[in-house]
């Protein structure tokens, strides 16, 4: 799913581990970043990425008692739409304010791709890959 701007199945991943394994998911939030760096190179994204990832999973944590998954495609769209913001962070240290913002602005049309990709990939694999967790389990 490279090839395809912003949409992408991790912040689904994410919310189905988080779900089932709880604050211990977060181990496998950070071997992805660490295989991802070793992959793509260490940039500025990898330090968002560090922070943003654990945000989504202590975020189903605490959601993870109800298993709805129109709650969690709303989380999921969520997150995607605001995903850009919450990697503005390095931005706005490293370049200051007006970068910060142009990094935000510059997003937009990412993170609306973003919230569309992740809301439809969770809706569609949310009930599928829970049932087939819960039997491998």
């Amino acid at each position: 799913m490279a090839s395809l701007p912003n949409i992408e199945l991790v912040s689904f991943l994410i919310i189905i581990t988080a779900r089932k394994f709880g604050v211990s998911s977060l181990l496998s939030v950070y071997i992805f970043v660490g295989l991802e760096a070793l992959t793509y190179g260490l940039a500025e994204w990898v330090i968002s990425y560090l922070y943003i990832w654990a945000v989504l999973c202590l975020a189903v944590c605490i959601l993870r008692k109800i298993d709805s998954c129109i709650l969690f495609t709303l989380v999921s769209g969520i997150f995607g739409l605001l995903f850009g913001t919450l990697c503005s962070v390095p931005s706005f240290i490293m370049g200051g304010f007006g970068y910060g913002i142009s990094w935000i602005i510059r997003g937009i049309p990412y993170d609306f791709l973003h919230c569309f990709g992740n809301s439809l990939l969770t809706f569609l694999l949310y009930k599928p890959l829970t049932r087939a967790l819960d039997k491998a389990i």
